[in-house]
């Protein structure tokens, strides 16, 4: 089971519409790096906190199937990739728009 599994089973409904987009974890393996997106941005404070709440369980979740020693400890962290390909699309176009408006 992983991360992204588990997070059908959280009962929390501030992660209905929450994805995990990737997971990074450190060499010894004591460290994990979880990104997610919501698809409501005006509730990512309210997301973050709700996965912090529910890192245990994402760990307990983990420690059944996983066969180590040590569980990672899970740390959640709100993914911008796409708010910050927005911002470099817009600016972009506004850049195209100023330049068509000095072309005439």
């Amino acid at each position: 089971m992983s991360v992204a599994s588990s997070l059908r089973k959280v009962a929390d409904p501030r992660l209905e519409l929450a994805t995990i987009t990737s997971v990074s974890v450190s060499a010894d393996l004591r460290h994990a790096k979880v990104y997610w997106m919501g698809h409501d941005r005006s509730k990512i404070e309210d997301m973050q906190r709700a996965f912090d709440g529910a890192s245990g369980f994402f760990k307990r979740q983990l420690a059944k199937d996983l066969r180590i020693k040590a569980i990672p400890e899970l740390r959640f962290y709100y993914d911008d990739t796409l708010d910050t390909r927005e911002e470099i699309n817009a600016l972009l176009e506004r850049v195209s728009l100023a330049e068509g408006s000095e072309s005439k």
